[in-house]
């Protein structure tokens, strides 16, 4: 099997900036999407997650 793609929540690296929801592909290509908050940018992973046929391990 192929390697997977990773799904990480950055945080700001300051004051007044956002929460990323980032994907990771193995061919190194990256997707980010800013969020309010951890909460929601992990969910948006989780969501990403599964309907790309990945889980997610806690």
């Amino acid at each position: 099997m192929g390697k997977k793609p990773a799904f990480i929540v950055y945080p700001p690296p300051a004051k007044g900036f956002p929460f990323l929801a980032v994907m990771l592909k193995p061919d190194g290509a990256a997707t980010a999407y800013p969020f309010n908050t951890e909460e929601e940018a992990s969910l948006f992973n989780k969501e990403a997650a599964t309907s790309l046929g990945y889980g997610i391990k806690h």
